[in-house]
């Protein structure tokens, strides 16, 4: 699936637009914004992004999997290779060790994803803190053009504001980290 971005400048436009997408059959589950006005989106019953869209949860937690998981292999292979008394941990022992290490890391990723912005909203954080509001929708890449003309046409006033993919990807790094202040 594609997330097509755009941004908004005021409420009335933004609740304009979740109704126009609904009626072409998103769903809230597939239609998300993003704004520092939570209490307006509330009273203005527009779908706000989930936690996991705002704060970089997710994404850090498996970039800190992937470093635990690393640590935990490099504890076997000393434990296997460099031990000074006859001591080597078997199948079983080295698996939870690599297991316990990648879990250990996603946890701790995970705690230090809430206190960050998510990766994927980097680009329009300056948009957010001008009281701007940023506009989600997951499309099927076959109905993306249909989604498209929706928004010029309806709604010029809209900014298309770029185009991603739903999948987060641990390798991604962001051009910029910013440090959550939304909760």
């Amino acid at each position: 699936m594609r997330r097509l971005f755009y941004v908004a400048d005021d409420l009335d436009t933004t609740r304009a637009v979740s109704d126009a997408v609904h009626e072409e059959g998103i769903r809230d589950h597939d239609f998300h914004v993003v704004s520092r006005d939570e209490a307006g989106l509330f009273r203005h019953r527009i779908h706000s992004a989930m936690t996991y869209h705002q704060l970089d949860v997710i994404h850090t937690g498996e970039r800190w999997a992937l470093a635990g998981v690393s640590v935990g292999v490099a504890a076997v292979l000393l434990l296997k290779l460099a031990t000074p008394w006859d001591f080597s941990p078997d199948a079983i022992a080295s698996a939870a060790l690599v297991a316990f290490g990648g879990l250990f890391g996603a946890w701790q990723g995970g705690m230090v994803g809430l206190t960050r912005e998510n990766y994927k909203l980097a680009p329009y954080h300056h948009e957010l803190e001008a009281g701007r509001h940023v506009i989600m929708i997951d499309v099927p890449r076959e109905r993306e053009h249909d989604v498209r003309d929706l928004l010029r046409v309806r709604f010029p006033q809209v900014q298309a504001a770029g185009e991603d993919t739903t999948l987060i990807n641990p390798f991604e790094t962001p051009p910029r980290i910013y440090r959550q202040n939304t909760h």
